[in-house]
């Protein structure tokens, strides 16, 4: 009976050494390293897993702070690289996007790498006004100051006529 308890009593201590370790995943990478407006951002990193392999990783990213959205993407995986790749869509009026990764191996244990809850992060300028616009903008500007010193010149300038009677002296 005593090697029955005994043996009992170091089992959970087993399970948790005989427990397979969860994934890793590194420090992601992303391209552009300043990414503009327009700019589609990959994400890239290293995810490994024991003998189950890895059964698929995500990005899970937001614009607003992680108030009211955060969006999810499933990462291609690379088993022979171990490289999980994701993207981000283009932030065309700029922001700072917050994000991390998660993976789950075969034997469903689940990695989350989110930078010790400070989550990775980069900022997009926002995108400066078309040239172009601008110089149509300030065209039609100096046009319209034109057009209306010009009507003024004209009615300045027209001779002036006086109205009411006349009188013409016959002799």
């Amino acid at each position: 009976m005593a090697f029955v308890i005994a043996f009992l009593l170091l089992l959970p201590a087993v399970a948790l050494v005989a427990a397979p370790p969860a994934p890793n995943i590194s420090t992601p990478s992303i391209t552009p390293s300043s990414p503009g407006p327009n700019d589609q951002v990959t994400v890239t990193a290293t995810v490994t897993a024991g003998n189950s392999g890895v059964l698929n990783v995500t990005l899970v990213y937001s614009t607003d702070n992680w108030k009211n959205t955060n969006t999810t993407v499933v990462a291609s995986y690379n088993s022979t690289s171990q490289l999980a790749t994701a993207h981000i869509l283009p932030q065309y009026n700029g922001g700072h996007v917050q994000y991390y990764l998660v993976a789950f191996d075969g034997n469903g244990n689940k990695k989350v790498n989110n930078n010790n809850g400070n989550y990775f992060s980069y900022t997009v300028a926002a995108s400066p006004a078309s040239t172009t616009t601008n110089t149509w903008i300030e065209l039609a500007l100096v046009a319209a100051t034109l057009g209306v010193g010009g009507t003024i010149a004209f009615h300045s300038m027209r001779s002036k006529t006086r109205t009411g009677s006349s009188s013409t002296s016959q002799n």
